[in-house]
């Protein structure tokens, strides 16, 4: 740092500027980001010259990539938040219609008795009219208003605080226009029966007690049709990673509609299935001594089946795959968070260089069960230069500890970090013995050659250093400096940590010009007052940090000249590693399929790759779909005791940990909090992380939406099934009278009449299950993103709240077994008035 002055005086000619421009984004709308990149786009190519700087000035911007992240998010927010509303809306729908349906056909004698008096079409379509018009516009003007109000309760829920969200409700023209459309649509359904061409009285009738077990929709292969879209939007969404063609719409339609159209196509094809399922039903009951039972079985394969069973199976089908997008949701949410931690907590060093007794200070802290060190590296594969990166961990202690799923690691993580383990190459060490807090010995060394004819130095020192495995790594340990005539003798205290003590190699540093000698040896060590053989622990080797070999023995040893490095070799650093001899082993990984493709191999095969300082072996040990801690496609797992011994013993590098993974116990907030006092470490925590991605406006919206889509499905069916079994009650009441008359009995009419609902109510539960948990399996995998508008790592997993879906399909057929059995019992108590009122139709 300089005074300004002299910067302008001295430094300004060769020097650079660069400033930051930021927009300002708090309280703009999402519709000016597109015009914000457009600006950007154009600001690159000519900011430079408006401002003065000509060629010599460089404009540099990613705003245009923001704002395309950002627009791509809210259409898959958006299209997430349509998905319940059209599932809804479709419920809704069928539900009004099967409402008008059933008061055509309870009015339909008396239209067809209008008809044969010489009522004509348009007279009856008017009297149609304005009995929708009593209906449907009191509903469209109070709608809007209830609607309102529902919102304001519903802000107050703790689920929207926690994404932040704020629901005002307004009345713009939208609001009375969907108002309008649906009022439209329920006079519609209302209007239609009466505007079609009507038949003769008779035929009516006879219509009327031989009603039509197929559905218009089944007559015109409307069903087939419909599943041919929910396939073709299957297909779609598998062939497409991020599938975004929102357009004007500002939705997705295929996010939005495929879920909607699976429902209905699983639907349509259990109601072609119904009728012979309805006709095996009753051939079983017809072996069996159930008088009422038989009969509500003849009743229920001679009525349409369509309305009742369709509306009940639709509704179980909407409640039960909004519960498992909801679950499915939030499960993926939490599966993110594992992955991109990595562990409970992973606490990475932004220096990328521990110091002396993290590891102790870390399985100090409360909660803490596992300590894992961990290390980082990034490189370059193939020759197209894919990214990866390289995670490195002790595979041994990492099953407790990592957070991968089973899918992800291709089975059992236990079995995968085994296959790591179980190819570990071997690091010969001397184990010194046990309780050693105390190294002593003596070191000899002799230099020559750093004198030339140009420059007369001092007499370098040669710096010893002893090397202890420790778990995942190598430590260092200080013994000092030596050289001609001044051997080193040490006495050195061992971190306390430092248990048990294994002694790896030394490390012996100096530096020097072309052709400078070092001859280094260890004369004595003891470990506390124990002498220790390292004779006779050998034979011994020793290496450059190139990986070069120099002169070694049977005891530690080492005579190495520096090689002629030409002009600029001067004073190059000597640094020798010293330790048992071994030989090079492939380092077991296991890697991702585009780390695979990238490097052309397969699983078993060997390569090489360049970690660290040097190149050392890998052996490809397995694959797994994604590495935890890690977001690149292309990853790699490897196994740290294997690459710290290959890059230790053949390279002398001493890697500190950049990562610490961590296992905690059941307080693991507690442990988080400790662990961000530390100095000089940055914490990730995955339920932090989990919580926060939780609170996305767009996710809690949709899933709170999704809750309303489920409990509305079940209010929706609950409406429809009251109607339509107080209805066919009516409908039949004639019927039971002239059974009555012949003999049956009211107990068996009302239990048939049972025996006829509970089997009707019984298979739209269990289409709607089926369908639900189907359409479920196969879209929602596929419809769930992330907030930036890609497939999640890892791939969701369906999950199935069993709870509220039970519920809700058993709570749908209890409430029509009760209606059904309180509208038996009112409509034993109206045999007599009907039976007096026989042949009155005559």
């Amino acid at each position: 740092m300089v005074d300004r002055a002299d910067f302008l005086s001295g430094f300004a000619a060769s020097a650079s500027a660069a400033w930051l421009v930021e927009p300002d984004l708090a309280g703009a709308p999402l519709s000016e980001l597109d015009g914000l990149g457009r600006a950007s786009t154009a600001a690159v190519g000519s900011l430079a010259g408006e401002i003065g700087l000509g060629s010599s000035g460089l404009v540099t911007s990613r705003l245009d990539e923001l704002a395309g992240r950002l627009e791509r998010a809210d259409l898959v927010g958006r299209s997430a938040l349509i998905t319940p509303m059209l599932l809804m809306v479709v419920l809704g729908g069928y539900a009004l219609v099967l409402v008008a349906v059933l008061m055509t056909e309870q009015r339909r004698g008396e239209t067809a008795l209008l008809r044969a008096r010489g009522a004509a079409r348009l007279q009856l379509a008017g009297l149609a009219a304005r009995e929708a018009a009593l209906v449907v516009l009191p509903a469209a003007v109070l709608a809007p208003l209830l609607a309102s109000q529902i919102l304001r309760y519903v802000d107050r829920l703790p689920l929207l605080a926690a994404g932040a969200l704020r629901l005002t409700p307004r009345f713009d023209a939208l609001t009375w226009v969907v108002a309008g459309l649906a009022a439209a649509g329920c006079a519609l359904a209302m209007l239609g029966p009466a505007l079609r061409r009507g038949d003769t009285y008779v035929a009516e009738m006879a219509s009327r007690s031989r009603p039509t077990r197929r559905a218009a929709a089944q007559r015109a292969s409307l069903d087939i049709a419909l599943v041919g879209l929910a396939v073709l939007g299957w297909f779609q969404l598998r062939q497409y990673s991020s599938p975004l063609a929102g357009g004007d719409l500002g939705i997705d339609p295929l996010l939005a509609a495929s879920p909607t159209l699976g429902v209905l196509a699983g639907a349509a094809i259990a109601l072609r299935a119904l009728p012979p399922l309805t006709r095996l039903a009753e051939r079983a009951v017809d072996r069996k001594r159930w008088t009422a039972t038989m009969f509500g079985m003849w009743q229920a394969g001679r009525r349409p089946q369509a309305g009742p069973v369709l509306l009940l199976a639709l509704a179980v089908a909407v409640s039960t795959l909004a519960w498992c997008l909801a679950g499915t949701s939030e499960r993926s949410l939490v599966d993110q968070a594992d992955h991109q931690v990595g562990a409970d907590l992973r606490l990475v060093e932004p220096t990328r260089f521990a110091p002396e007794g993290r590891a102790a200070e870390l399985a100090a802290l409360p909660g803490v069960e596992t300590v894992l060190p961990a290390w980082r590296d990034s490189l370059r594969l193939g020759a197209e230069g894919e990214s990866a990166s390289v995670i490195s961990l002790d595979a041994a202690r990492a099953a407790g500890v990592v957070r991968i799923r089973d899918d992800v690691a291709g089975g059992s993580p236990q079995a995968l970090f085994a296959k790591l383990s179980e190819k570990r190459v071997t690091a010969p060490v001397v184990d010194l013995p046990d309780g050693t807090r105390r190294i002593s010995g003596e070191v000899e060394t002799e230099v020559a050659g750093w004198v030339t004819e140009f420059f007369s130095p001092p007499e370098p020192a040669v710096h010893t250093e002893a090397v202890f495995a420790v778990p995942g790594g190598y430590r260092r340990v200080p013994l000092g400096a030596s050289g001609n005539g001044r051997p080193l003798r040490f006495a050195v205290d061992l971190p306390a940590d430092l248990q048990p003590v294994r002694l790896a190699g030394f490390l012996v540093s100096s530096s020097g010009p072309a052709n400078f000698r070092v001859g280094w040896r260890m004369r004595s060590l003891s470990a506390g007052d124990t002498p220790v053989d390292l004779a006779g622990a050998g034979p011994w080797q020793a290496r450059t940090r190139s990986g070069a070999e120099a002169v070694s023995g049977a005891e530690p040893r080492v005579d190495y000249t520096q090689p002629s490095a030409g002009l600029w070799g001067y004073e190059q650093p000597v640094t020798l590693v010293v330790t048992r001899t071994r030989a090079a082993a492939p380092v077991p990984v296991v890697a991702t399929p585009a780390a695979l493709t990238a490097l052309r191999i397969g699983d078993g095969d060997e390569t090489r790759m360049s970690l660290g300082q040097g190149e050392v072996g890998v052996r490809i040990a397995g694959t797994v779909t994604a590495v935890p801690g890690t977001e690149d496609s292309a990853a790699l797992l490897a196994d740290l005791p294997s690459l710290a011994a290959e890059v230790f013993y053949g390279y002398g590098e001493v890697r500190q940990p950049q990562e610490w993974w961590l296992a905690t116990g059941p307080d693991p907030h507690a442990t988080a909090t400790a662990a961000a006092l530390l100095s000089g470490i940055q914490v990730l925590d995955r339920r932090a992380a989990a919580e926060e991605a939780g609170r996305d406006p767009y996710g809690v919206g949709a899933r709170a939406a999704l809750f309303a889509a489920a409990l509305g499905a079940v209010l929706i069916a609950a409406m429809g099934i009251g109607v339509d079994i107080r209805a066919t009650a009516r409908r039949r009441v004639g019927e039971l009278a002239v059974l009555h008359t012949l003999g049956a009995s009211p107990r068996l009419l009302s239990r048939s009449l049972v025996a006829e609902q509970t089997f009707l109510a019984g298979v739209g539960v269990l289409v709607g299950l089926v369908v639900g948990i189907g359409v479920a399996a196969t879209m929602a995998p596929l419809v769930i993103l992330t907030p930036a508008a890609g497939r999640p790592v890892p791939e969701p997993l369906l999950t199935v709240v069993w709870s509220p879906v039970g519920a809700t399909a058993g709570g749908l057929l209890l409430l029509t077994l009760v209606l059904s059995a309180s509208v038996a019992l009112a409509a034993r108590q109206r045999l007599i008035a009907a039976q007096l009122r026989i042949g009155a139709d005559a």
